[in-house]
């Protein structure tokens, strides 16, 4: 039977493929390699770290699957597009996804907390047309699928998706984006069980809108922090639960 190959990892590499994933790794995080930037040939990169071509083909396939080099065939390989983002993102979904404890989620809730708050202030602004109108489209398809539990869910994680990425701060979205796909799920799989709680959930996302569309600063955020709050309290009573069981 064939077995496929698991990608080359940094941890299952050997140490002079450890060595060429770091040093690309440091070229591009620093500028000195930039996107679309062509890397070394294969043969340079065996004569530079005195390396097998197989051994550095492992270590290009590393760097591939931490999102940092795309490959095109006949051509080479290339420093991927936002290359700087992935190793942020990832190393945050990698934390909220192995961390279940019940302190790391408090921390990383609080995480979530800071970063809305301080994202839909820039949102209360008079300028925010376009943001704001992204986050009612959100809203609006919440209200047109409370029978869809699921879709329900997704239109909500978009919602507060749609502040964050409506205040133009990069850094911030790219933190967020590492933490929604795991905390994110998570929280919808404890929120979204019965339609009295989507009902609750659903005031509290036209509050916050009603909010930004008043361009009332104070009031976005404090409905805002309200419902992440509430948010934060059930799911710590359901995981409580599920201990009991």
């Amino acid at each position: 039977m064939h077995v496929m190959k698991k990608p080359a990892t940094h941890a299952s590499l050997p140490a002079t493929g450890e060595r060429i994933v770091r040093e690309i790794e440091r070229a591009i995080l620093t500028g000195k390699l930039r996107t679309g930037d062509k890397l070394p040939t294969e043969n340079t990169l065996c004569v530079q770290y005195d390396a097998s071509r197989s051994l550095v083909r492992e270590a290009i396939q590393a760097l591939k699957a931490s999102g940092l080099v795309v490959s095109q065939r006949g051509s080479g390989s290339y420093v991927a597009e936002k290359s700087w983002e992935q190793p942020l993102r990832r190393s945050l979904e990698r934390y909220t996804s192995l961390r279940g404890d019940i302190r790391a989620f408090r921390e990383l809730l609080d995480l979530r907390m800071m970063v809305e708050t301080f994202c839909i202030r820039r949102l209360a602004q008079p300028e925010s047309v376009a943001p704001r109108e992204r986050v009612l489209a959100c809203l609006r398809r919440m209200e047109t699928s409370q029978d869809d539990i699921r879709r329900f869910g997704r239109a909500d994680l978009e919602f507060h998706h749609e502040i964050v990425l409506g205040a133009g701060n990069e850094l911030l979205a790219i933190i967020y984006q590492g933490l929604i796909p795991d905390l994110g799920q998570r929280f919808a799989d404890a929120t979204y069980t019965n339609v009295a709680l989507t009902k609750q959930t659903l005031a509290d996302h036209r509050a916050i809108m009603a909010a930004l569309t008043a361009l009332d600063e104070e009031r976005a955020v404090g409905r805002l922090i309200d419902h992440l709050e509430w948010s934060k309290r059930h799911f710590e009573e359901t995981l409580d639960k599920s201990d009991e069981d």
